[in-house]
């Protein structure tokens, strides 16, 4: 357990917490390519040093030190997205590595051979179009190298055949990556769509639109620590249709929901842009008014109020009025949520036991 948890955390170096799926993923695969890259090079310098190889070993200790840097950048806390510029220097340097490893041809000219592992690490970072101009310019590079006044440029030797080989093969493996990166873009595109559609229902009332319980807790969760950083003042009302079983009873539920609709729609409209209504409850709204004072959103609810008591409905043929009492709570700097809301709560039983359609603030 001991041993995962630290891969888990050397893994996860550079993880912030404001990173999205794909920025998290990117961070993983950096540090694991990192890792991999240093570690791979280091073994490789030290066994070119014991050949006597010193140009290819020395190259290949400096590789390992710039794939080190790599994963050292994610640590740096100043930096707003440092996988960023460590994808860049992982790509970079593996690239330029893989053209030493082509120009010198490494051990027994197997050098080339490594090539392979560009296209994935390209794409991965750099992402389709980006990903693949890099990979063109590499593939021009590497070209120009090998065919150059037949080879004339290299240190190695190569035939023919093998050149014309590396490359069509290093075309055809860099085309099934990029098939392979637009799948997974697409797919993730697909995910993260999906993932915001039932995120966004998952939040939201079905019957009115807006925002349900669950929603309108994340804003107050929001809302009150913006308003302590800010020390500014925001008031919560609650509001509840009068007699709404009765409306149930005697025009049925299609016209009681018909009526929770028609006052949520009047309630968004009456709002300014930064004010949140949710449905609380069956009949029960709640409203979140950011700074403003109690006596401005009782200004507020008195509107709302009679605009609620003008509206008309109908059922088969016979024309009524459904009205609403709300209760008004500006928020102290003691209040949590559910004592703001708890007492906004009470100030509307009182509107009810006073008579209700009225509006009572605390």
């Amino acid at each position: 357990m001991n041993v995962n948890r630290i891969i888990l955390r050397y893994l996860s170096t550079g993880i912030r917490k404001h990173h999205s799926l794909e920025a998290k993923q990117q961070v993983l695969v950096a540090n694991l390519f990192g890792f991999i890259g240093y570690s791979l090079t280091l073994l490789l310098g030290i066994s070119a040093y014991a050949r006597a190889e010193t140009v290819l070993a020395t190259v290949l200790l400096i590789a390992s030190v710039l794939f080190f840097t790599s994963h050292l950048i994610l640590h740096v806390k100043s930096l707003a997205n440092p996988y960023k510029y460590s994808a860049i220097l992982l790509t970079s340097s593996l690239m330029i590595l893989m053209v030493y490893l082509v120009y010198s041809g490494g051990n027994n000219n197997t050098g080339p051979l490594w090539i392979y592992l560009v296209p994935p690490v390209a794409l991965f970072f750099g992402g389709l179009i980006k990903g693949s101009i890099q990979l063109a310019i590499f593939i021009l590079i590497t070209s120009f190298l090998l065919f150059y006044n037949q080879g004339e440029l290299l240190i190695a030797a190569y035939s023919y055949e093998f050149k014309s080989r590396l490359i069509y093969s290093f075309i055809t493996v860099s085309g099934l990556f990029a098939f392979y990166e637009y799948t997974r873009q697409y797919s993730f595109r697909r995910f993260k769509e999906m993932s915001d559609t039932f995120e966004k229902q998952a939040m939201q009332d079905p019957l009115t639109g807006i925002l349900n319980r669950r929603g309108m807790y994340e804003k107050l969760k929001q809302e009150f620590s913006r308003s302590k950083r800010a020390k500014s003042v925001v008031t919560v009302m609650m509001c509840d249709i009068d007699h709404f079983k009765s409306i149930n009873d005697q025009f049925g539920h299609n016209t009681g929901d018909e009526i929770i609709q028609s006052f949520a729609a009047d309630f968004v409209s009456a709002l300014r842009q930064q004010d949140v209504v949710a449905r609380w409850g069956g009949e029960e709204y709640l409203f979140l008014l950011p700074d403003t004072k109690g006596k401005d959103a009782l200004l507020l609810a008195e509107k709302l109020r009679k605009r609620i008591e003008g509206m008309k409905f109908t059922h088969e043929n016979k024309d009524f009025v459904a009205t609403v009492s709300i209760g008004v709570h500006q928020v102290t700097e003691k209040d949590s949520i559910n004592q703001a809301i708890s007492k906004a709560d009470k100030c509307l039983y009182e509107a009810k036991v006073a008579g209700r359609n009225r509006c009572i603030l605390a």
